[in-house]
């Protein structure tokens, strides 16, 4: 399940340049997953849940069960 992010460019300056992903996460509750947040140009751009699993993602996981 991807979002793909669009951030108003006026309201901030953009973060320092770095690697994509910006953030991964893992989570085995209720499936065994990830997340990743994804940068261009310094803002925000996307939000990607994936499985590893045989069963598809159909809801976003619970905070509680990511871990960094």
């Amino acid at each position: 399940m991807t979002v793909d992010l669009e951030v108003e460019r006026t309201a901030a300056a953009p973060a320092p340049p770095h690697d994509n992903p910006a953030v991964d996460a893992w989570y085995d509750a209720p499936h065994s997953a990830g997340v990743m947040v994804c940068t261009e140009g310094g803002y925000l751009s996307l939000l990607e849940i994936y499985s590893v699993a045989d069963q598809p993602i159909t809801a976003w996981p619970d905070v509680r069960f990511i871990e960094r």
